[in-house]
């Protein structure tokens, strides 16, 4: 039994540091888990041509992000943003436009995993078009 006793006792400090040392790469390692949420994001419509009315479906898409939980935790709706640039689209008509993952800006320890739905449809009208 005597053997069992200083087990627990011999080196103690050493022993108890070693503890504390473990905790500390655990918390710093283990602690930082990666979670993914979906954040309702509006579409952003940048240098819209003078003169040319739109619409768009969706005007809000959803991401799906990823990453350190307290990052994600502390992410707002603000800090992301789908922007389309429609300096190009002054015809009438119906597009389709693809919304990829590199062009959403988002906080820099967030990874952008999903964009949903995957395109926007466009539908630029003529002037005076209802």
């Amino acid at each position: 039994m005597n053997w069992l006793g200083r087990i627990f006792t011999e080196n103690l400090g050493l022993k108890l540091l070693a503890v504390l040392l473990a905790v500390t790469v655990w918390s710093a390692v283990g602690g930082d888990v990666a979670t993914e949420i979906m954040v309702p994001v509006p579409v952003e419509f940048l240098n819209v041509p003078p003169g040319v009315h739109y619409e768009a479906e969706p005007s809000r898409v959803e991401l799906r992000v990823r990453g350190p939980r307290w990052m994600v935790r502390q992410a707002l709706v603000t800090d992301f943003s789908v922007p389309l640039d429609l300096s190009t689209m002054t015809e009438p008509g119906e597009r389709f436009i693809p919304l990829l993952r590199e062009n959403v800006a988002a906080p820099a320890s967030v990874e952008v995993i999903e964009i949903t739905p995957a395109q926007l449809k466009l539908i630029v009208k003529a002037p005076g078009e209802p």
